[in-house]
């Protein structure tokens, strides 16, 4: 979250103060009498906690929590197409929207830094999360549009009928996301064909540098769906948009150049001229292509609002140029096209690449909120400059290697999507790690991956923010190990050598914070794990070690339990114990212990044992309140903290949490005491009207919107026993002026997507999966198209960092774990096991498990679908406690197995198998 510093109300301009009052203080912008029903109805006393203990949950809603169900379509009909915007550009290229029509936009690409003013209406809104409450600014960050688009031109029996492809040629349109690929199906009455788009910049997961592209695919598939024959011209065009913040015409020129190659033709972009104009934000080159097609039309500076006709006419001439410059006061697009016929039933594909080369940072520290901090920034660039020199380098590689880089992100969004899971589940575990291909994340020239809490807000790769995030770790484990090694354990970056601590913010903030320290030591063991062999962890060893010694130090006592200084992502310290951070303690010394014994430093893994079988009985004795983990302050030498004394809080055993995700074979919180605070979160913290009960809650003041009226979530802390008002001190004084700072007490009243993702995976590990799933269905009902944009969670500005804790859901209700180096996998399929499919990955490839069950006897298959997958372990259940015999075979052949389970549980050892794409492992139990 934003430190204190960047969000003190009091040091705002008057426009963050008005915004600020506007949208979370008086709350007028949805004003409420009474709570709204969400399955209710409900009783409501203001007096009372506010939060109804029975949920009156729908049973048709219930049943959708586990039924496959449908696709989310969203059509022009009902109006759900407005706010659309998915991220089609690849990781750490920058930022570009696909709308709900099929036009491109948000054209974040020619910059890395967009809010210079750090007292900008927009920033403020950004950092507050006001896109939330108020969809309709979203747009108000297009500060440069492009024109762009592609149109239709059809001719059946001497009638010709020209339509733009978008919202003003088709009044029925549909768009499906499946992240990294948008779906667009148009149709009109008076066409004699459908066009199918498909949108996509690469995508394959495990191939970082394959997904890393600046480049978006648009892929036309035109059918003809009369009864009679049909010509086609596609046409798709593109504003040459090189420098596109100035239009000083003594800097010199755009300029258009014809290329073409056996498999693309292509329009080259780029701005010829002074010095100077090197030195303009923008300044590079951009690329428009047809792919593998060599008949094809070209048109230089083409009229687009003149009519779709023009257009055509002018595609229709055969210019014979090759190139074209104009002034940079002028607006100058360009087209390229595609004749073709179509017999009835017919259908052909038309593959337009758009590509971009602004590889500079554009940091311009002007004021100290500018600046991204990091070392040696200066010297670096955007990390694709290191693999492309232009644009028509870029369209190069695209095309050259196009049916490796689409055909690999096609099969992920086949495998992905060929499952027995609730498509809901699917859509919404998935969708969040969409922040890799935004603002959010950076990756540089020096190799280094580099992010924003979220989008340009709070810098740093903040650990205690990305330590929920899990998406990234799955789909891109060399990402995270990247975090790891040249971030958290650099020295003079995120590691402080002398004390083991690792700096939270890296550069940007250099001390600990505790939940980010311990948080990021357990995922020190998860990177170990999606690794394929031990050098990850022998070779950082020393310092992971040192980093787990730091934190047993801050235990002055050794009790197991921290009780001085914890600095956390609620931007506050809080002093004394609390379930909270020492269950993540308890957490990064069960990792610590793990990483101990597998690199035989058996003195260190006793320390660490010992430590955690102490504070594993202690959190119990001492913060346990017979439901629920508390926190017990310090209020004798702290008694202005922030707190949540008595209070129910979301993260209460965090530490679990990730435990579980990871893993790890030791409880860290006895499970008995867990469930109960995981039921209590239900009980107390899931309102039906999180709203509501933000606005009647008369002990915080300010919360900001994160759940609009009407809107279900989990709430971060409420008080069912008292005690808000010891909470934030100094909060009543909010009251009578609202500038003044009452710190991040604010937190405690909203519902913010990470938070609430992290608790509905606990719930689903620890077998309230009822819970936990409505806990994560009602984020993505709040994500509903009519409302907001589906594919942006905002927390502290857009397509936030902590919402990848949404991958763990799948995790989760897949029972997946894995263990690179030891060669271990495991499945134990939470929803309809009897008929299970899911997709899963691994350290070097990914693939299919399914699970069929039928008259006592049970098929399991693990197919690889791209790369390889090394097994010598193999963990799964059946549906009887009675041991069966079980056989094991590779592409049919038979394997000798042994089975060392109990009961249910069936663990296979076997001589190691390198599983490579199109194998299939099968298991026959019974």
């Amino acid at each position: 979250m934003a430190n204190d510093k960047q969000i003190k109300i009091g040091q705002l301009k008057n426009s963050r103060r008005d915004f600020i009052k506007k949208s979370a203080l008086g709350l007028s912008a949805f004003a409420l009498p009474t709570m709204p029903v969400f399955a209710g109805p409900f009783t409501y006393d203001e007096n009372g906690h506010l939060i109804p203990e029975d949920k009156k949950l729908s049973k048709a809603w219930i049943k959708s929590l586990y039924e496959r169900g449908v696709p989310d379509i969203f059509t022009s009909n009902n109006n759900e197409l407005k706010y659309i915007g998915m991220p089609v550009g690849g990781i750490g290229c920058g930022q570009l929207y696909m709308g709900g029509d099929g036009k491109l936009w948000l054209w974040h690409i020619f910059r890395t830094r967009y809010n210079r003013n750090p007292d900008s209406e927009l920033l403020i809104r950004m950092e507050q999360g006001g896109h939330y409450a108020y969809p309709d600014k979203m747009f108000d960050r297009e500060d440069r549009p492009v024109i762009q688009g592609a149109a239709i031109k059809v001719e059946q029996n001497g009638k010709i009928i020209i339509k733009k492809i978008s919202k003003e040629g088709f009044s029925d349109i549909s768009f499906r996301g499946e992240y990294p690929i948008s779906k667009i199906t148009y149709k009109a009455n008076d066409l004699p064909v459908e066009v199918q788009l498909e949108a996509f910049s690469p995508f394959i997961p495990g191939e970082l540098d394959k997904s890393s592209n600046p480049a978006t695919i648009l892929s036309y598939k035109v059918k003809n769906t009369s009864s009679k024959k049909v010509k086609v011209n596609l046409a798709g065009w593109l504003e040459n948009a090189v420098c596109p913040y100035t239009k000083e015409t003594s800097l010199g020129n755009r300029k258009a150049t014809l290329v073409k190659r056996d498999n693309r033709t292509t329009l080259f972009y780029e701005a010829e001229g002074q010095a100077q104009l090197s030195k303009q934000d923008g300044y590079g080159s951009m690329s428009w292509s047809l792919y593998n097609t060599k008949k094809t039309q070209t048109a230089f500076n083409v009229d687009t609002k003149g009519g779709m006709s023009h257009i055509f006419s002018a595609l229709e001439e055969k210019n014979k140029n090759t190139s074209y410059a104009s002034s940079l006061d002028k607006v100058q697009t360009n087209a390229l096209g595609k004749c073709f016929k179509l017999k009835p039933g017919e259908e052909k594909e038309v593959t337009f690449v758009l590509g971009w080369y602004f590889p500079h940072l554009n940091n311009q520290p002007n004021h100290k909120r500018d600046l991204m901090g990091v070392s040696d920034i200066k010297n670096l660039k955007l990390h694709y400059s290191t693999r492309f020199t232009s644009a028509d380098d870029v369209a190069n590689y695209i095309c050259s290697n196009f049916e490796e880089l689409a055909g690999g992100t096609r099969l992920w969004n086949k495998t992905y999507y060929n499952s027995t899971l609730p498509y809901w589940l699917l859509d919404r575990s998935f969708i969040s790690i969409n922040a890799m291909a935004t603002a959010t994340l950076q990756r540089f020239s020096n190799g280094r991956v580099w992010g924003w809490e979220g989008v340009e807000c709070c810098p740093g790769t903040c650990q205690h923010v990305w330590q929920y995030a899990q998406g990234m770790a799955r789909i891109f484990p060399e990402a995270e190990r990247n975090l790891r090694e040249q971030t958290d354990l650099a020295s003079g970056i995120g590691f402080i050598d002398n004390t083991g601590e690792y700096a939270y913010r890296a550069e940007n903030g250099r001390h600990v914070a505790h939940d980010g320290h311990c948080g990021t030591i357990m995922r020190m063991y998860r990177e170990h794990k999606l690794s394929n062999n031990d050098a990850f962890l022998r070779t950082n060893y020393a310092k992971i070690k040192k980093s787990v010694q730091f934190i047993i130090d801050e235990d002055k006592d050794k009790d197991g339990l921290l009780e001085g200084k914890q600095t956390n992502t609620l931007d506050a310290a809080w002093y004394g114990p609390m379930g909270w951070i020492s269950s993540l303690y308890l957490g990064a010394l069960a990792a610590g212990k793990q990483m101990a014994l597998e690199m035989n430093d058996t003195a260190f893994a006793s320390i660490c044992d010992g430590l955690l079988e102490k504070g594993r009985e202690n959190i119990v004795k001492e913060v346990f309140n017979g439901e629920y983990f508390i926190h017990k302050p310090d209020y004798e030498n702290h008694p202005r903290a922030i707190n949540s004394n008595d209070g129910c809080h979301i993260d209460q055993v965090l530490g679990q949490s990730f435990a579980l995700q990871l893993g790890l074979p030791d409880r860290v919180v006895p499970q008995k005491e867990t469930k109960s605070a995981l039921a209590s979160i239900w009980k107390y913290n899931f309102a039906p009207d999180a709203f509501a009960y933000q606005k009647a809650h008369k002990a915080i003041k300010g919360p900001r919107i994160y759940a609009a009226q009407g809107e279900a979530a989990t709430v971060m802390c409420t008080w069912p026993k008292g005690g808000a008002e010891k909470a934030v001190p100094g909060m009543e004084k909010r009251e009578e002026n609202p500038d003044h700072w009452s710190g991040p007490g604010i937190y405690f009243d909203e519902a913010m997507n990470g938070f609430e993702y992290q608790v509905a995976v606990h719930m689903i590990w620890e077998g309230l999966l009822e819970k936990g799933l409505a806990t994560a269905k009602v984020i993505h009902d709040r994500y509903n198209a009519v409302k907001r944009n589906p594919f942006n969670e905002i927390e502290c500005s857009d397509h936030y960092s902590r919402s990848m804790a949404s991958y763990g859901v799948l995790l989760a209700v897949c029972g997946f774990d894995f263990h690179g180096p030891a060669g271990y996998i495991k499945f134990n399929p939470q929803i309809t096991p009897e008929n299970f499919t899911a997709p899963f990955t691994a350290a070097e490839g990914w693939g299919t498990f399914i699970q069929k069950r039928n008259a006592g006897k049970q098929t399991n298959s693990i197919n690889v679908n791209y790369g390889k997958l090394v097994l010598s372990k193999i963990e799964i259940y059946s549906d009887s406690t009675l041991q069966k015999a079980v056989s094991l075979q590779l592409n049919g052949e038979n394997i000798p197995v042994e089975n060392t389970g109990t009961e249910n549980q069936y663990l296979l050892s076997f001589k190691k198998q390198a599983i490579k794409a199109r194998d299939n492992l099968k298991i026959v139990i019974g």
